[in-house]
């Protein structure tokens, strides 16, 4: 989710148990990297096979695999080493969260209280923040405050559940319920709000808020509406549009008047992704997911995509009242926020321990949220990168990876020199899929892209003689960022 995003357990592991008996990855001298792809095929590896992968990414991907994986003369069985993935527009084509926001207004499936909704939409929100103004997206020009759309939808939600509309499960919603003014007052309300917080506040702020909308709901529920809507979504025989949609509210009787806001339709995992989980764990590799999205999100996305050999997932969660339901809280005692460099952290207190205190080995991302944990292993050894032509700090992974490229910078080279090898995927997002290209056909759009200017930039300097180092410490706009390979 770009608002930069788990139940009692910190990690929830899926149909495997974990081995005690785990890992440090291969000494990196240049005996490791002597295998040819033949000797592993011979010896029974499992390498990269889908023509939609990017050549370059290919070959590295199934470099790394040889040079890292069980087959190879270096590992050890007794010290198994580990994958991390980002979730969402990384391990998915767009944000699985961000869809179960659109599934939920549609179906108005809420179990908050209506007269604790107000407070339930304030919460974690500094006093001083709520006149907070964002534009209103309408056409007007007007600034629009943070108290007065969370007033009217507050108020809205009110009378739609009085109207007996809001139900824990979600209704299926008749065209005489779209065409109300209250619902469609509500829905672009609370959508609108997720943008505007989104980009005025602290991801500290952000990232939890959009899980308060689960406020009231056991986990087993959260996880129910998450698989109902991946399942329409998710299936192009249903719902998966690959397109934007929007909210407009009506102007009348509203303190924040009309506004509007544009989402995202459509979400899936590709073949090709799958296949590298899948490879990655047939080589003697474990794959764990590190996301901002919500825990039971997540864990129904893994379970409808069929994503195979995922050996547990740290992600966002509250806490939970007496009976089991979720409160507008989050749970910090599990671990931090897993978002920027709580992502990071939620590695070093529930993953490495299970590893000897190591870091990843391998790591996907795509964006800013995922930066920390992508650079400051210093286990890392390679890190895919799924191109969305960012400018936050995944442009300077992104910059890397173009120059590791250009100079023909093997994986081997590059950890050999003591440096993470980075690969840049491209995708079309008009389609849902992967293709064997590095660069972007973003969503909407009908022309290719491929670098920001300040990814670029980052090649330049490199160019210029700038280390990768200097490249991730000096240029990054992240205050919280520990250092490359510092972990």
């Amino acid at each position: 989710m770009y608002i930069s995003k788990k139940v009692c357990v910190i990690a929830v592991l899926l149909g495997s148990t974990i081995s005690f008996t785990l890992f440090s990855p291969a000494p990196i001298n240049a005996a490791a990297f002597q295998m040819p792809e033949a000797v592993q095929q011979q010896r029974g590896g499992t390498l990269i096979q889908s023509a939609d992968w990017d050549p370059y990414v290919k070959k590295t991907l199934n470099d790394f695999l040889v040079t890292y994986g069980k087959y190879s003369s270096t590992y050890d069985l007794k010290q198994r080493p580990y994958a991390v993935f980002d979730f969402d527009n990384t391990t998915s084509i767009m944000d699985v969260e961000e869809q179960l926001i659109v599934w939920q207004l549609e179906h108005l499936a809420f179990a908050i209280a209506p007269d604790d909704m107000g407070k339930v939409l304030e919460t974690g929100i500094p006093t001083d923040k709520l006149d907070m103004t964002y534009g209103a997206d309408d056409g007007s020009g007007r600034q629009v405050t943070v108290r007065d759309a969370i007033s009217d939808a507050a108020a809205d939600y009110a009378v739609l559940y009085k109207k007996g509309l809001i139900s824990v499960k979600g209704k299926m919603l008749d065209e005489t319920v779209k065409q109300d003014l209250t619902y469609q007052d509500f829905v672009a309300k609370m959508r609108w709000l997720y943008d505007a917080i989104s980009e005025t506040m602290d991801s500290s702020v952000s990232y939890p808020w959009v899980t308060y909308w689960f406020t009231g709901m056991t986990p087993r529920q959260v996880y129910t509406l998450a698989y109902a809507c991946d399942s329409y979504y998710g299936d192009p025989a249903k719902g998966q549009t690959w397109s934007k949609g929007k909210y407009i509210s009506p102007a009348e009787n509203t303190k924040a008047g009309s506004v509007a806001v544009s989402y995202n339709q459509g979400i899936t995992v590709t073949p090709e992704v799958k296949e590298l989980y899948r490879a990655l764990y047939q080589n003697g590799i474990d794959v764990w997911i590190d996301s901002a999205s919500y825990i039971d999100v997540v864990r129904a996305a893994v379970d409808y995509f069929a994503i195979p050999d995922v050996k547990g997932i740290v992600a966002m969660t509250n806490q939970t009242d007496n009976k089991g339901r979720y409160i507008n809280a989050y749970n910090y005692d599990l671990h931090a926020q897993t978002q920027g460099v709580g992502k990071s952290l939620a590695i070093k207190k529930v993953i490495a321990p299970l590893y000897q205190g190591h870091g990843p080995i391998f790591t996907a991302m795509d964006s800013q949220g995922d930066f920390n944990f992508t650079t400051e292993f210093k286990d890392t050894r390679a890190v895919l990168i799924m191109n969305r032509r960012r400018k936050d700090d995944a442009a300077l992974c992104a910059g890397i990876a173009e120059y590791q490229k250009k100079h023909d910078i093997s994986l081997q080279q590059a950890n050999l020199d003591g440096d993470t090898k980075f690969i840049l995927q491209g995708r079309n997002e008009n389609t849902g899929a992967l293709w064997p290209d590095d660069q972007t056909l973003l969503l909407g759009k009908t022309s290719k892209v491929f670098l920001s200017d300040r990814a670029d930039d980052v090649v330049k300097n490199l160019e210029a003689g700038a280390s990768i180092r200097d490249i991730l410490e000096k240029d990054t706009h992240n205050k919280d960022y520990n250092g490359y390979k510092t972990r």
